[in-house]
């Protein structure tokens, strides 16, 4: 991949909603919290990975908006953001990237780049985005992205009532590889234990614009913040190259854990979660947004931290 390639995603981001040092070049808004992953077995046929036995595993999650604003209100984000750092028993690490809305946009990361663009032509402010516009532009100029970019439509449509509620995906194919070296391809999904529906809360004017990050931490107060981790089995016929595509629904799909939120920690900005980092038992795909972002991140974190080390 050209080395330019993640350089201009990150320079673009920047101009979307201005710079803002020493923060992430997107998903700039979040909180940190301390969690345990308690796996349960049935994910052993398919993967070594520590994490994915049957030991409880600590873990480090971040909740975040997307936007690369660090100020931007919580219900202006269509999308968010849940990033899990295991700690796995052997010492090594995995990561999970995940965001709500279940597929990406393209499968290429120039086209990316190019939807980045347009959405910063619509600007209403020096840091704002019109993002209703920007998305009606880029379904005109992309119309084979049409469905994701319905997806993000709807999700402007109405904002969640709260972190705790989404279902959140890592978007990319993996593989798990098991103690013979059998690959199974698979896609991952979080659930939330409490399937609740979001109100109108557009209704209410009062609405606080962190109100994500404050209803979560009331929440993980009163010990009431869980997910469930499945992986769908993917077939002969499902693409692993293509972020774009879903799979079809009737896959198999086998719960392998619960990740339990324990408490909020003190930023650890200096965190970086690169879904590239899976460990053993674990395979990535050939897919090319994913090793691009991969690339991208480590631009956004080495201007982050050189940007902390000016700040007085």
């Amino acid at each position: 991949m050209s080395n330019s390639l993640p350089q201009n995603a990150v320079n673009t981001l920047e101009q979307l909603q201005g710079k803002f040092p020493g923060y992430r070049r997107a998903h700039a808004k979040g909180e940190f919290y301390e969690a345990t992953f308690i796996p349960n077995g049935n994910a052993i046929p398919y993967t070594t990975a520590p994490h994915l036995q049957q030991e409880p595993v600590a873990a480090t999650v971040r909740f975040s908006n997307s936007p690369p604003d660090p100020s931007a209100a919580d219900f202006l984000s269509p999308a968010k953001g849940m990033a899990i750092h295991f700690q796995q028993p052997d010492g090594s690490i995995s990561h999970q990237v995940c965001t709500t809305v279940p597929m990406f946009v393209t499968k290429d990361p120039k086209t990316f780049i190019d939807m980045l663009k347009i959405l910063g032509s619509h600007k209403t402010g020096i840091h704002s985005v019109d993002l209703g516009l920007g998305v009606a532009k880029l379904l005109t100029t992309f119309p084979e992205h049409k469905n994701t970019l319905l997806t993000l439509k709807e999700q402007l449509k109405q904002p969640p009532i709260s972190y705790a509620a989404l279902n959140y995906y890592p978007i990319h194919a993996f593989f798990l590889v098991n103690a013979e070296g059998k690959r199974q391809s698979i896609k991952y999904e979080w659930h939330p234990l409490k399937d609740e529906k979001s109100p109108s809360i557009l209704e209410n004017i009062h609405l606080s614009k962190n109100y994500l990050h404050e209803d979560l931490e009331k929440r993980v107060e009163k010990g009431s913040v869980g997910f469930e981790l499945y992986i769908r089995l993917g077939e002969e016929a499902d693409p692993t190259d293509d972020p774009t595509d879903k799979w079809p629904s009737d896959r198999q799909k086998i719960l392998v854990g619960r990740l339990t939120i324990n408490k909020k920690v003190l930023p650890t900005e200096s965190l970086l979660f690169d879904p590239t980092i899976v460990g053993e038992g674990i395979d990535l795909s050939e897919d090319p947004i994913l090793h691009f972002r991969h690339d991208a991140y480590a631009v956004s974190f080495d201007r982050r931290n050189k940007e902390d080390e000016k700040t007085p």
